[in-house]
């Protein structure tokens, strides 16, 4: 009985070894399977031109993953990639509930049908904002978190100018954001984070997220990284991620035009355990607490002033002037059909200008009835913000129309020479922030003395063409002046709506 009880015990163990040998070889031969999502949105809560379907772009499926960086570095790993809905809009107002419910649903309803994952990367911006919703992001990370469990790894890629909450952050395992702004490292921080994934996944890591709010409200056109003060904070980031047990670092100058609880200056730190906790929480106060004590530095790089100011300015110059019509900032989700600027040029009989440019679909329409080469009479702006613009009655000649074919899509055109200030006007609301979006109707935007495009700070390829920078302080959604502007919900005291007010470091 004993020697059937020895030969059944070491049969036992030798059917556990076997099944423990099994299940590993099976885990280490499995190909690692990486679930994507996006749903991309600045959401700017003062405008008043909601964000619908009808703005958003959408890619599903294989269109997700072509000529995508990312996507490359894991076709080379080896992993697996079940592309869900990637959605994105142009910066605007507060997006339809209705859409955001639809776009979550199919990632859901994707997620649960996608089988084994060992990750989900999130391509976000990270200031989505939705009607009805106190906070979007992390009602969507909540509902995956919920049908995948707390073993699945989710990774997220984001704008610098997003407001990530807590209850978003404590659904997610690492977090990246870009380290430029201007943004010129899109790209790259995707890249980045699927490369920290799949890093995770391979040598079973469990990272803990270090993070401190720092309550400050900074529009992007002050906390540009590439003129002090931040620009060496930000040079700091990739000395902190190279610490032993750290993975990465980002800095979140946040989304001002938000009038938002979350709305503020984050510093994140990711390490690959929670065992190195300690040290992300000296470096995350470390950086927290050089914006703070530079908080009085963030100002704008280049002269500023009222539009009338400028436009007297620009005429101290035997170049090209790019004035930007900051208050109605298509790029931080205003609407761009404020006329404030181009009433002033036609105030001081500029010549030589151009206006890049007012949307207006009414007015685009009557210029294509009327012809190049012919005199139009328009009513033109001032439909959709109708709190800081007015419609500004205007007479000139058709210069340009985009061809048929062009006329059809968001990107139809018409150019109106106004007594000498040319304006374009646009179908859809769109900024103009590369070369090709003057060339494609036919400009050069060197060839005039004077350009006003609808932006804050110049996007990378202007900003490094541009002469003269000068920025217009207009009225507008995108007040460039924080005190100005009717806040409500953010969390106070928060600087510098409060000037008085202490803070330091957790």
């Amino acid at each position: 009985m004993k020697k059937h009880l020895f030969i059944y015990t070491l049969l036992g163990a030798f059917i556990t070894m076997l099944c423990i040998s099994c299940k590993t070889e099976s885990k280490d031969n499995r190909t690692t399977r990486i679930l994507t999502l996006g749903i991309r949105n600045e959401s700017n809560t003062f405008s008043t031109l909601p964000t619908t379907e009808a703005d958003f772009k959408t890619l599903r499926g294989q269109d997700v993953l072509k000529d995508e960086p990312w996507a490359e570095v894991c076709r080379n790993e080896g992993v697996e990639l079940i592309p869900t809905l990637h959605a994105y809009a142009w910066p605007g107002g507060i997006v339809e509930r209705t859409i955001f419910e639809k776009y979550k649903q199919e990632i859901l309803d994707s997620i649960k049908n996608a089988g084994h994952l060992d990750g989900i990367y999130m391509d976000m911006h990270g200031a989505l904002h939705v009607e009805g919703y106190e906070d979007a992001q992390a009602t969507l990370i909540k509902e995956i978190r919920e049908i995948v469990g707390n073993d699945v790894l989710i990774s997220g890629s984001f704008d610098l100018h997003g407001n990530l909450s807590p209850d978003f952050v404590k659904n997610i395992n690492i977090l990246t954001a870009y380290r430029t702004a201007p943004h010129r490292d899109g790209n790259e921080t995707q890249t980045r984070a699927i490369t920290l994934l799949i890093q995770a996944i391979k040598e079973d890591l469990k990272p803990h997220i270090e993070s401190v709010i720092i309550p400050i409200l900074v529009p992007g056109e002050k906390s540009i990284t590439e003129v002090e003060p931040l620009h060496s904070i930000y040079a700091q980031i990739p000395d902190v991620a190279k610490v032993e047990g750290m993975m990465d670092a980002s800095i979140f100058a946040g989304y001002c035009w938000a009038d938002l609880p979350r709305s503020a200056m984050r510093v994140f730190v990711v390490a690959k355990d929670e065992k190195y906790a300690d040290i992300a929480k000296i470096k995350v106060n470390n950086l927290a607490q050089q914006i703070w004590d530079r908080r009085t530095e963030m100002k704008l790089d280049v002269p500023e002033g009222t539009i009338d100011e400028m436009i007297v300015k620009a005429g101290e110059y035997d170049k090209t002037v790019f004035i930007s019509d900051s208050g109605d900032n298509t790029t931080a989700g205003a609407p761009g059909d404020n006329t404030q600027v181009l009433e002033a040029l036609i105030k001081y009989n500029s010549k030589d200008a151009f206006v890049a440019g007012i949307v207006d679909n009414d007015a685009l329409r009557k210029c294509v009835e009327t012809g190049i080469g012919k005199d139009v009479n328009v009513k033109l702006g001032g439909k959709v913000d109708y709190i800081f613009g007015k419609p500004l009655q205007v007479k000139g000649k058709v210069i340009y129309l985009s061809p048929d074919s062009i006329l059809k899509t968001p990107r139809a055109a018409a150019v109106v020479d106004i007594d000498g200030i040319k304006v374009a006007i646009i179908s859809t609301r769109r900024s103009f922030i590369e070369v090709r979006d003057f060339t494609e109707i036919g400009l050069n935007p060197l060839d005039f003395k004077i350009v006003v495009v609808k932006l804050g700070y110049l996007y990378p390829e202007l900003r490094d063409i541009a002469p003269v920078h000068l920025m217009a302080l207009t009225s507008g959604f995108c007040n460039l002046d924080m005190r100005t502007l009717p806040f409500k919900h953010v969390s106070r005291p928060s600087y510098p709506l409060d000037l008085e007010m202490n803070w330091k470091t957790p």
